[in-house]
């Protein structure tokens, strides 16, 4: 089967979609189109000014937009998709939303904002500190998330920051005709609120029908379904909180929808384990293998096991990865509680 790609295909030939070097490359186009994305009575204000809030706390978004039919500044984020979101977001906006309580940062943008206007007519400055009053949230990002994700981190954030101010998810993506980025592209983006991109994430769960063990256990030799009932009665055993799911083509262990520590896939005549891991992980055998993460596969090790005598140090591997996502979860619940 193809590997799944998104085309455009126009009179001038097939388009595919293009791989964002970095931010910065995504921001500059951005800025390029930002009459065409936000609209023509609107100031896209390419400023990298650091303000604080009263207590200190300094941040410099990536940039501001100035609505002037809907009389609404606009907090401006950059992110891909493929980097922590908790991380790159919530730091940066939660840090602004409490800026602006600040009034030296409250009249600092507004000077910032008169400077910059080439006409007075646009907005008096009266009307400047009604539109700071009345600001909202734009997260431009290469694509809203993947439906090979069982949770959407961006739905999570935009739920979250939809408690302080109306937030917006723009994906904005650039489709290339050959192997590297010219003059003769096409970009496409649509702009999601808060309900529409719930509506978009429900598209998704068909996708992750669970199935029964039984779908995986008859595909089986003898010596598997030995090796594979003993593994998976071993992992849920180490702590009562593991679930175990089983998908189409793969059953995996979780804390939580987004806690998945180990998967196992099910190849000729071995099991395939995946595992989630930190730089605390130790595999003295050197049984397993790095692997990189990509969008849809959050998986950091992989190693195969093929007879019952490699069980043992098996599950000590997959108690490493249990650990890393307890870690991960509760410094990740940590961050959150106390930046909301």
């Amino acid at each position: 089967m193809a590997k799944e790609e998104s085309i455009i295909v126009t009179k001038d030939g097939k388009y595919h979609l293009y791989k964002y070097i970095n931010e910065k490359e995504l921001e500059k186009m951005i800025v390029e189109h930002s009459s065409e994305i936000f609209g023509k009575n609107t100031h896209y204000f390419d400023i990298k000014k650091k303000i604080k809030s009263k207590s200190g706390f300094g941040t410099i978004p990536d940039g501001y937009l100035l609505d002037f039919d809907r009389k609404k500044l606009y907090i401006l984020e950059v992110e891909l998709i493929s980097h922590d979101l908790r991380k790159h977001i919530l730091p940066q906006i939660m840090s602004f939303i409490m800026a602006l309580e600040n009034e030296n940062s409250h009249n600092q943008l507004i000077h910032l904002f008169e400077d910059e206007l080439t006409s007075s007519s646009l907005a008096t400055k009266e009307e400047l500190k009604k539109m700071l009053d009345n600001y909202g949230i734009i997260i431009l990002i290469d694509e809203v998330g993947d439906p090979m994700k069982e949770v959407n981190p961006l739905l999570e954030i935009v739920n979250l920051l939809a408690k302080h101010a109306e937030v917006k998810a723009i994906p904005f993506q650039t489709y290339i005709k050959g192997n590297n980025l010219s003059a003769d592209h096409v970009h496409s983006f649509k702009s999601f609120t808060k309900e529409e991109l719930e509506k978009e994430s429900k598209k998704w769960t068909f996708k992750w029908a669970d199935v029964s063990a039984e779908k995986h256990i008859n595909k089986l030799d003898n010596n598997s379904k030995k090796i594979f009932n003993e593994l998976r009665e071993k992992i849920c055993n180490i702590s009562s909180d593991i679930k175990e799911v089983h998908r189409s083509n793969w059953t995996t262990f979780q804390i939580s929808k987004l806690g998945n520590f180990c998967t196992i896939k099910f190849p000729k005549g071995n099991l395939e384990i995946y595992l989630k891991a930190n730089k605390n992980f130790k595999d003295n055998k050197k049984m397993t293998k790095d692997i990189k993460r990509t969008l849809s596969w959050t998986f950091d090790k992989v190693f195969t096991i093929k007879s019952q005598g490699e069980i043992d140090y098996a599950i000590s591997l997959i108690e490493q990865a249990y650990r890393c996502i307890c870690e991960l979860k509760n410094k990740g619940e940590e961050e959150i509680a106390n930046e909301s």
